[in-house]
């Protein structure tokens, strides 16, 4: 389908294809990865037909009706991009619709020999290099650097990526060429990020589709997602500026209860304010029947991998990078599950 300078080239033909599926994250960098894909596939003719899905805001893995739902289509391909489901679910989804499956990420997860699956990160390769799967994504189509590749980047790591030198310099001399501001960008990803924020699940379907005009107009100007962004903002900053609710150490534990997909945001921010520190944040208010659990520091202070592994042992729904932690925890098990996670952390250190 496609050829890449990532790893070995893996070049296929899709003139026989005609109904293709793009599962993505439902944040920027999600979407950006869309985009890229679907501005490929358009130049494969009109007799084919490519649509995107995201799963349920907050999933990080496909429900058994999705599967059955996506599996009812009778696609002959489905990509997935940027979004880290569990090894099982990926193979149940390959099995059950009989598509050929592409899988593209940068997280840290298993490496599924029995599909088409790109990241570069578990293949060993410097993650510097590689800052966001529409960073990967867009060099594996073989493109210039372009404007999704670098929202996607940007939607990762915000301000944190100028310490990636490199990363950083490219980037800087993309916009310069544009006349647009770093500082354009970011606002660009936080109006991009307010659908799945505030749970617009078709906002996020829409978004690739907006991205597609090329139009940054179009982005900055959106008053749908501008108006997202104005109730987000607001809801940020009043838990931003709170205090934590325990301190364990070098541990810092807050609790939230916002009916906003803010959770990854607000841990993000907790701990660029305390670098050095690991922040906790758990949010109560998201889903009716399971809490949000993320754990983030402002710079490499705990092992991820570890605790991602460690939860996905006990039948959560896990997953991260680097420095970032995220699970999904049934709301009767949410004490004990802190508990355990604080005495890993402790390990960790």
């Amino acid at each position: 389908m496609f050829s890449s300078e990532l790893g070995e080239p893996e070049i296929r033909c899709v003139k026989n294809y005609k109904k293709g599926l793009i599962i993505h994250h439902w944040d920027t960098d999600g979407i950006s990865s869309a985009a890229l894909f679907l501005e490929y596939l358009e130049k494969m003719g009109e007799k084919l037909v490519v649509q995107n899905f995201t799963p349920i805001i907050g999933n990080y893995f496909l429900e058994d009706q999705e599967i059955n739902e996506i599996s009812s289509q009778n696609y002959d391909f489905i990509i997935v991009a940027d979004i880290n489901f569990p090894k099982n679910n990926i193979l149940k989804l390959k099995n059950v619709s009989k598509a050929e499956l592409f899988y593209f990420d940068h997280h840290f997860q298993e490496k599924i020999s029995e599909i088409y699956h790109l990241n570069p990160i578990i293949e060993g390769k410097n993650g510097e290099k590689y800052p966001s799967t529409s960073w990967i994504v867009n060099n594996y189509l073989g493109n210039s650097l372009n404007i999704w590749a670098v929202l996607g980047a940007v939607g990762d790591h915000e301000i944190k990526l100028k310490d990636k030198r490199n990363i950083y310099l490219a980037v800087n001399e993309f916009i310069e060429k544009l006349e647009i501001s770093f500082e354009n960008l970011l606002r660009m990803v936080e109006l991009i990020d307010s659908n799945y924020k505030v749970g617009d699940r078709k906002g996020v379907l829409n978004a690739p589709y907006v991205l597609l005009k090329n139009d940054l107009k179009a982005i900055l100007e959106h008053s749908k997602w501008n108006k997202n962004f104005e109730k987000l903002r607001e809801a940020v900053e009043e838990h931003v500026d709170k205090p934590p609710i325990r301190i364990e150490g070098k541990i810092l534990i807050w609790e939230i209860n916002t009916p906003y997909n803010i959770t990854s945001t607000i841990t993000r921010r907790l701990a660029w304010k305390n670098n050095g520190k690991i922040v906790v944040v758990i949010n109560r208010g998201w889903f009716k029947d399971r809490d949000q659990v993320y754990v983030r520091t402002g710079s490499n202070f705990f092992d991820s991998q570890k605790i991602i592994d460690f939860a996905r042992g006990l039948g959560y729904s896990a997953g991260g990078k680097k420095e970032v932690f995220a699970a999904v925890v049934p709301k009767n098990e949410t004490e004990k599950f802190l508990e355990l996670i604080l005495s890993k952390l402790g390990e960790s250190r």
